[in-house]
């Protein structure tokens, strides 16, 4: 079942549908693999690990309402009614994972930019 994904203001964002990530209009903009998160063009761009999605540098971008190990928990926003989802484009082959470094607080990146850089 869908699941909106919040940003560190609390703001319900973007929307983790199994293995994609879509934005508010129902785009597919980001892929999920395992722990990895890759951008449509399959480079890898964090990971997803316990309802938390970590940018490249391993900062937190954004967060599902149950997410553990965070920081600190902004207040959430209230959550909009999920859109019509547009249909998925093929999945590219996906690049390799690269070392992981240990976690840092928030990202300086905004979620949404983020995932359609």
């Amino acid at each position: 079942m869908p699941d909106w994904i919040f940003d560190r203001n609390g703001n319900a964002t973007v929307i983790l549908d199994g293995d994609c990530v879509r934005d508010n209009s129902g785009s597919v903009v980001a892929w999920i693999s395992g722990k990895n998160l890759y951008s449509l063009n399959g480079n890898h761009i964090g990971w997803f690990e316990n309802g938390v999605l970590f940018d490249s540098r391993n900062n937190i971008i954004g967060f599902q309402r149950n997410a553990t190990g965070l920081p600190s928990i902004p207040g959430l926003s209230g959550t909009p009614g999920m859109p019509g989802f547009s249909g998925r484009p093929g999945r590219p082959g996906l690049s390799g994972t690269p070392g992981r470094s240990g976690r840092g607080g928030w990202s300086q990146y905004d979620l949404a930019g983020y995932l359609k850089m």
